[in-house]
């Protein structure tokens, strides 16, 4: 089952740069906004990647139908044309603080309509995981992506800030 990215990249664009803000002391932002007709939550947040200095990596959680949607974005490619046309996407592990890691799958994600090998969504049930874990972690949350047939990647995002951010976007509801 492919992700679609279209809205979250909408949502990044340079029109609603203006509005996007930072929860102050952290590398967390957050833009809260509505649908103008049916009063949606079309939020986000994002949590930039602590060593990535350019911030093409980020953890966004996008809200749509009520509901968040969870991607991982990055300026690394995360899996092959071929394992994107099976829709073999890589597993991930995840830690929380120091908590023991556990492994999840994640979902082949599109722009556009377009295959987007640089980012990686969840499932529903991934998706609420990955919420619990961001939600209960005290400091980070550490992310190796287990590529297929290439050298695992390893990200860090900061948790500081991610429960303010929340909150602005009144958690998606």
């Amino acid at each position: 089952m492919k992700r679609t990215l279209a809205l979250a990249l909408a949502l990044l664009l340079p029109t609603a740069a203006a509005e996007v803000k930072r929860v102050p002391g952290t590398d967390t932002y957050y833009n809260y906004r509505t649908d103008a007709m049916t009063d949606a939550n079309q939020s986000f947040v994002v949590i930039a990647e602590i060593n990535d200095t350019t911030a093409e990596t980020t953890l966004d959680l996008i809200c749509r139908g009520g509901n968040v949607e969870i991607y991982l974005n990055t300026k690394n490619d995360l899996l092959s044309a071929d394992d994107y046309d099976l829709e073999r996407a890589p597993n991930i592990m995840y830690r929380v603080d120091a908590q023991q890691a556990k492994t999840i799958p994640t979902v082949v994600t599109t722009n556009n309509d377009e295959p987007d090998y640089t980012t990686l969504g969840f499932d529903e049930a991934r998706t609420q995981i990955m919420l619990a874990a961001l939600t209960n972690a005290q400091q980070k949350i550490t992310i190796r992506i287990l590529r297929n047939g290439a050298s695992a990647l390893d990200y860090t995002f900061s948790t500081k800030g991610f429960k303010d951010g929340m909150r602005m976007i009144k958690h998606c509801k």
